[in-house]
């Protein structure tokens, strides 16, 4: 059987049927307006999809088949599957022409959270939680099948409008309490405390008043300098005045759940001249570009806002505990 058919075929297929039909009633009781009803039913959103990280890097010789599985889960609502490509296998010949030092340090934060002295490629995380290696296709599957067996904590819907993109969340019957939230897995010791990575403009409709801004290969052992623990894994983002009145999102580092924002490019195709691939014609999806934080989250009380929006990549919303820990929702929009 080829890798297509056995990613598609099992228990994993039977959720895309029903996601459409799921997330519609569920976007109707978070009372969306009519058009952004019509976002989610245009295969934008899925209910809960999983959120599934690759480190991945053009000059490492057992990334292909985790780079092929990227392609066969690039069009599933039920994953939401990003492929951020690091910087550390550079030296051996071919710089990776999608690589970013942001990305790197992102996969050290986690190495650090679990407790590893290594980082490494292809490496797979899964809802912040669950690691595995990258060429291991099945029980990336099966892990997958895992998490998307597990209640929702948040409803999240997005939609692009004029303004921007709307974002909206509201905890579910099964989200956490409040008062355990600075115990959950994420609590490590000594973990770095987030950082406001830029600023962006952000209204709540129909509000308009200002308020305070707010595996195989083995890489280099980890370094001893930590980055911020939810800073962004990109450049920031362009400063302007925030505008928080209502929105239930507060500033970076301020809350139990950090929301952040990324971008990513659906495809590119790459012809490798050097180093471990060469003469490899490798095929690339859902590459990330942009991976921003833009506030904090306490879930007293839901999200609603709008924030600006340039370029028509997709973008995905994640909410995930600080500390880079469990991600207890993530949405996209194609």
């Amino acid at each position: 059987m080829t890798l297509k058919a056995r990613v598609r075929s099992g228990i994993l297929s039977q959720a895309r049927g029903h996601a459409a039909g799921v997330g519609m009633a569920a976007a109707l009781a978070l009372g969306l307006a009519p058009g952004i009803v019509r976002a989610q039913e245009s295969g934008s959103v899925s209910d809960a999809p999983v959120l599934m990280e690759l480190y991945t890097a053009q000059g490492c010789a057992s990334c292909p088949p985790a780079d092929d599985m990227m392609v066969d889960l690039a069009s599933r609502e039920d994953v939401i599957a990003l492929a951020l490509h690091v910087d550390y296998w550079d030296y051996i010949g071919w710089a990776d022409t999608f690589a970013d030092r942001a990305y790197t340090e992102r996969q050290q934060r986690y190495a650090r959270r679990f407790g590893h002295s290594t980082i490494y490629t292809p490496q797979v995380i899964i809802n912040g939680t669950q690691i595995v290696e990258g060429f291991r296709v099945m029980e990336v599957m099966d892990t997958i099948a895992a998490q998307q067996a597990r209640p929702p904590e948040v409803r999240l819907y997005l939609a692009r409008t004029e303004g921007g993109l709307e974002i909206r969340a509201e905890p579910t019957a099964d989200a956490a309490p409040q008062i355990a939230m600075a115990s959950r897995r994420s609590a490590i010791s000594g973990m770095a405390t987030n950082s406001v990575v830029g600023t962006l403009s952000m209204v709540r409709r129909e509000s308009e008043a200002p308020a305070e801004a707010e595996a195989a290969d083995s890489a280099p052992e980890i370094a001893e300098a930590a980055p911020s623990a939810d800073a962004a894994a990109a450049p920031s983002a362009p400063a302007a005045t925030a505008r928080l009145r209502n929105t239930g999102l507060g500033p970076v580092g301020s809350g139990p759940y950090v929301v952040q924002i990324i971008r990513y490019r659906p495809s590119e195709t790459v012809d490798i001249l050097d180093g471990e691939n060469a003469g490899l014609n490798a095929h690339y999806a859902n590459i990330v570009t942009s991976w921003q934080p833009i506030g904090s989250w306490d879930m007293l009380a839901p999200l609603d806002l709008t924030i600006p929006l340039e370029g028509s990549d997709p973008v995905v919303v994640v909410v995930q505990e600080s500390g880079q820990g469990e991600v207890i929702a993530a949405a996209r929009i194609r």
